[in-house]
């Protein structure tokens, strides 16, 4: 048996013994259904170059607040203007779930791939693109709304420019949402961290009270970080998951 088959078996033995596991997902799962990480080097260079500025900037509260006609034209075309949808990875995922091994899946991305899987019990810190509302009277938009909207969408009751319901630069998490994936975290007796690292801040974030030693990180990119996770494998998520579970 080579190395990584005995890894494999490793890992497979550490879910069938486990019943509280939280799942990580980071960008790496979206990139695997065919997206683009915009924080990537080469998507920064290539936006600057389109819209002379960095999406930390674009995507910031205050470019929201103060320059609401370029926001919109960045968001459109660059968060919402793309339609994925979710790699086996996620059904594999979902096939765990449906054991009732799986206590939270907890996730940055705001793309609603997990959602379109099927997948439950997901904690989005960073919350979801298809999660917009009207910051005046509080009406409820998806994200079809905001697509077919010509220039910056408003509310079709108010008038009120509709605020995306993601994250912007410059705000924080809410409290709720950090203490749902922490106390998770802690409570686990293992965790999945697919498609990310052990430098990213959710994985830091939420992994730093877990005290077991079942911390499993698959992903495709390699980092410097990633030899504290207590197994690591470095592939495609998709093609690991089928012969784990």
């Amino acid at each position: 048996m080579s190395n990584v088959e005995q890894t494999i078996e490793r890992v497979r033995n550490m879910v069938s013994e486990s019943e509280k596991i939280v799942i990580l997902i980071g960008v790496g799962t979206l990139i695997e259904s065919g997206g683009e990480n915009i924080w990537s080097s080469r998507e920064c260079y290539r936006m600057e170059d389109i819209y002379h500025k960095t999406p930390d900037e674009m995507m910031s509260v205050e470019f929201y607040s103060t320059r609401r006609n370029k926001f919109f034209d960045f968001y459109k075309n660059e968060i919402i203007g793309h339609e994925y949808e979710p790699s086996s990875l996620y059904y594999d995922i979902k096939r765990l779930q449906d054991t009732g091994k799986v206590r939270k899946i907890i996730t940055q991305n705001i793309d609603t791939l997990h959602t379109k899987a099927g997948l439950n019990n997901v904690v989005e810190l960073h919350g979801n693109i298809n999660n917009n509302w009207c910051p005046h009277c509080g009406k409820k938009f998806g994200v079809d709304y905001i697509k077919h909207s010509k220039s910056v969408p408003l509310c079709d009751e108010c008038g009120t420019a509709i605020r995306p319901g993601i994250r912007l630069f410059g705000e924080s998490i809410g409290n709720h949402l950090m203490t749902e994936a922490v106390n998770a975290c802690e409570d686990a007796d293992m965790i999945l961290c697919l498609g990310t690292n052990m430098y990213d801040n959710m994985v830091r974030f939420c992994t730093e009270a877990y005290k077991g030693n079942r911390l499993v990180l698959i992903t495709k990119e390699e980092h410097y970080m990633d030899k504290y996770a207590n197994v690591v494998i470095h592939d495609n998520v998709y093609k690991v998951l089928p012969k784990i579970f």
